[in-house]
């Protein structure tokens, strides 16, 4: 059977999380272009030169990018309307999406449920999507 856009990107997304250094949560991103080519894989770590102390979690919060800020680094706002992510993103992540066009956002797991990322989505415009975890 044929994946959708949605599977595809989630698929990719998954794929993303296996480079993540983070023992607690890998978390992938996957953003697509309006011709459903993709614009950008991101997964959640350190930037560039920075070493993060992963035996303390509560030391490495502020210092991870997360997976949905580094599928966007190549993308150009309005080029791309799907973000696809491992976990339901984070109020920041879903503020990210917006400025960039997105109007679809499909996720696999939530990590820490919060009313406002469904809630900031609806303002925004975006449609969230939950998929099963075969994905």
């Amino acid at each position: 059977m044929r994946l959708s856009w949605h599977e595809y990107a989630l698929k990719l997304a998954n794929v993303a999380t296996k480079r993540s250094e983070d023992p607690y949560h890998k978390v992938g991103a996957c953003v697509l272009r309006w011709d459903n080519s993709v614009a950008g894989i991101g997964y959640n770590g350190p930037p560039a030169g920075i070493n993060i102390n992963w035996d303390d979690r509560d030391e490495r919060r502020p210092k991870v990018v997360h997976a949905e800020a580094n599928a966007f680094r190549y993308a150009q706002p309005d080029e791309v309307y799907l973000l696809a992510c491992t976990l339901l993103p984070c109020r920041s992540c879903i503020q990210l999406a917006a400025s960039y066009g997105i109007t679809e956002i499909v996720y696999k797991n939530t990590y820490i449920y919060d009313d406002m990322s469904p809630n900031l989505c609806k303002e925004f415009g975006i449609k969230l999507f939950q998929l099963g975890n075969d994905q």
